[in-house]
């Protein structure tokens, strides 16, 4: 155990260094490459993203210089570029507003410049920001739309990337049974892509997930995997996460000589590198460590240093929330501001450009009317005699046509709405089936606790309850007979077109025709919200629709063809 315990901290140690031989390869090429070009911008770019899981200064200093460089050289793709670069090391340095500031511009460039996946990842980026300030709303929000963006240009190894920001969300939650899903999800993607970084990360993210359910063996397995994988490619943060989940798990083992060695060393390189919330776990476990020594004296040292650590910690959150409000405000008015002057900017352009389209139309108007006024006006004259002649037998017969279209569409529209009232009674009879089940379940774990004489009445009650409410399946069937005498030849037109589609995807499809919402559709089929969400999610994949393209859009489309 201890010539393991010691070759894991020897690969952690070795590890950090590895990364260098492609940022010393970027640092040999900048300084044979003396031109002060586009070129030299993408090679300050690309050694500052490098630099991004190294040292976020260094990054920075890079990012800085490229900017510089590609504003002098008017380089638009190198200033969205150098200003991402910018924005996520103020992000690793914990800097939220500066990170933000430098993000929205760079998102701003990507879109002048038609950059879909430059758009995508900054979406990802100001999500990572959000989720530092707690905004998990606002996280969440932007990670879901990147989503749709990677996606459509089928990028997996964002995607990926993107589901191990939502699912340390999740943990973060205490959602762990989401936070597996998506994370699971991402260690997929990242493995088949061979993407170490995130194969690193999102075994981190489960060893953290098992240790919170105390599976010890599975945080084991994956804690060990982040290490192998981590140091490759020097990612400082995660082998100190991966350093003190490994002392928490040996802890949890009562291995305390060895995990308070990887404790020890998580806690000063933490310190090194100016990592407060790594430096706060590291007390925390040091002081459960102790406890579980016995030792309450050392024990209560550890508390002290955590609670004063947590307090400064607490502090600086909040005042960093503030400053984001404050911020926030302010980039809100200079959007504002900005909005508004380019506003008026193309109201100027289109009003000079109409006044000069105007101008030509009316010259060439009038030497067209001067030219045939008299030939135009006699033909005129005899031309609105016949029109008027023939207006006063149209308009009879349109009359009539129109009150006889009137009656029609006035009965088609109490069929439609006769129609709809049915399908509105089954959906809700689904809701209802559903709260009956929740109710015969609560039934159940009533009679495990109670007497036997109380169990037998329970049961009779279970069983009479049952009986009466077998006929979901009728129900669907009677729901999908209603639905297609509205929708008619809804569900032949969706299989003809998209054959691959289960008896689940055609429900979810015909509660989506009914422009049912998530909550109301998860309602009707009986599963998590989530779990509705990621179904419209695989279903989307398999309608094949592009990231703008709403599904009940398409369907309605789709109907009317």
């Amino acid at each position: 155990m201890r010539n393991l315990l010691f070759l894991i901290i020897l690969i952690i140690n070795s590890g950090i260094y590895s990364q260098n031989k492609k940022v010393d390869s970027l640092r040999l090429k900048l300084n044979s490459h003396t031109a002060q070009d586009t070129k030299k911008v993408d090679l300050l770019n690309e050694t500052g993203f490098e630099y991004w899981i190294i040292d976020p200064n260094e990054s920075l200093k890079y990012g800085e210089k490229a900017l510089m460089l590609s504003k002098k050289l008017k380089y638009d793709a190198g200033v969205a570029v150098a200003n991402r670069i910018i924005g996520v090391a103020y992000w690793a340095q914990g800097n939220q507003n500066e990170a933000l500031l430098y993000l929205t511009q760079s998102q701003k460039k990507f879109k002048s410049n038609d950059d879909q996946e430059g758009i995508a990842n900054t979406m990802l980026n100001i999500g990572m920001v959000y989720a530092d300030l707690k905004e998990y709303d606002k996280a969440l929000k932007n990670y879901n739309i990147a989503i749709d963006n990677f996606t459509a240009l089928n990028l997996s190894s964002r995607i990926a990337t993107t589901f191990t920001k939502i699912g340390t969300i999740h943990i973060e939650k205490g959602n762990l049974n989401d936070a597996r899903i998506y994370i699971s999800d991402a260690l997929k993607l990242h493995t088949k892509n061979n993407f170490q970084y995130g194969i690193a990360e999102a075994h981190n993210r489960l060893g953290i997930l098992y240790l919170e359910e105390k599976e010890l063996a599975q945080a084991k397995y994956h804690i060990e995997r982040s290490i192998s994988v981590g140091k490759k490619i020097g990612d400082e943060d995660g082998m100190i996460s991966n350093l003190i989940q490994y002392g928490k798990l040996l802890r949890l083992e009562n291995n305390f000589e060895a995990a308070e060695i990887h404790l020890n060393l998580g806690l000063k390189r933490a310190k090194n590198n100016n990592l407060k919330k790594h430096e706060l776990l590291a007390y925390k476990e040091l002081k459960e460590l102790r406890t579980q020594q016995e030792k309450p004296k050392e024990a209560l040292v550890f508390y002290d240093l955590y609670s004063n650590l947590k307090d400064s910690i607490f502090n600086t959150e909040k005042s960093k929330q503030i400053a984001y409000l404050e911020f926030k405000n302010q980039l809100e008015q200079q959007e504002k501001e900005l909005e508004f002057l380019q506003e008026k900017e193309k109201t100027d352009v289109l009003i000079k450009w109409s006044l000069a389209f105007g101008i030509l139309i009316l010259l060439t108007s009038s030497l067209l009317i001067l030219t045939n006024i008299k030939q135009r006006s006699r033909k005129n004259r005899e031309l609105l005699e016949k029109s008027n002649e023939l207006l006063q037998s149209k308009e009879a017969l349109n009359q009539q046509a129109l009150e006889n279209s009137k009656l029609k569409q006035q009965e088609l529209k109490q069929q439609l709405e006769f129609k709809n009232k049915e399908l509105a009674s089954y959906a809700i009879n689904f809701v209802q089936k559903n709260e009956l089940l929740q109710n015969l379940r609560s039934t159940a774990q009533l009679a495990k606790k109670s007497t036997p004489k109380e169990k037998d009445k329970l049961i009779d009650q279970l069983n009479k309850t049952i009986q009466q409410n077998l006929s979901i399946d009728r129900d669907w069937e009677d729901f999908k007979r209603f639905f297609e005498e509205v929708h008619v030849d809804f569900y032949k037109k969706l299989k003809a077109k998209h054959p691959e589609l289960s008896a689940n995807d055609l429900k979810i499809c015909s509660l989506t025709r009914l422009n049912l919402n998530i909550k109301e559709t998860a309602s009707i089929l009986g599963i998590s919200p989530e779990s509705a969400k990621t179904a419209r999610y695989r279903l989307r994949k398999k309608l094949e629709l592009h990231q703008n393209q709403e599904i009940f859009t398409y369907l309605l489309a789709l109907e009317n063809e």
